[in-house]
């Protein structure tokens, strides 16, 4: 498959007894066409994710990883990013996510990058039924999108559980079979005479 790296970014685990994390700088999907909201062509896009540094567990309880896609108006993720999307994943210790074990070198997933216009119910009323100037001018400015780490159960065993190391590349990409997904599924409904 050919990879666009414009769309690329790496991020790591942070200490453990940390919930989140985030990369310092976002792809920027407002790039071509100015309007973060009209990215790609229509087409359903996916968030791939690839495990560069296997994880290690640390901690009494075992760590779970889930992985997300979150939009901000900064290039710097943070805890103001609106998420999108996180995986699902193993169910362990009463939480969903991938372990450590599931989580080797080499591992590839994907997650469907959804619409985001709700993302601003918080400042725009429902979106898009209230769609003021102000709330259109915060959409379009959505135009930084990354992944996020999330370890839900980072609290456990007084705030110790993690992983002390796992790293990921993550990048938008069209086709994660690198074929026309409809003959994957479906027989091929046409014929040459």
């Amino acid at each position: 498959m050919i990879y666009d790296y414009a769309t690329q970014v790496s991020l790591s685990v942070k200490s453990p007894g940390v919930a989140f994390g985030y990369p310092t700088a976002g792809i920027n999907i407002a790039d071509n066409d100015g309007v973060a909201a009209l990215f790609g062509t229509g087409e359903r896009l996916y968030m791939q994710f690839e495990v560069t540094t296997a994880f290690a567990a640390s901690g009494e309880t075992t760590p779970v990883a889930q992985f997300g896609v979150a939009v901000d108006d900064s290039v710097a993720l943070s805890t103001s990013s609106h998420i999108l999307a996180l995986t699902g994943g193993t169910i362990a210790q009463d939480y969903v996510g991938f372990t450590a074990s599931q989580l080797t070198l080499g591992k590839v997933f994907h997650l469907p990058i959804p619409a985001w216009e709700d993302v601003l119910e918080a400042t725009g009323g429902d979106w898009p039924n209230t769609s003021s100037a102000a709330a259109l001018t915060a959409f379009h400015n959505m135009r930084y999108m990354g992944p996020i780490i999330h370890v839900p159960n980072s609290n456990e065993g007084g705030g110790t559980t993690g992983f002390s190391a796992g790293a990921i590349e993550a990048r938008i990409i069209k086709d994660i079979a690198g074929k026309a997904n409809a003959i994957n599924v479906y027989p091929g409904r046409s014929e040459i005479l």
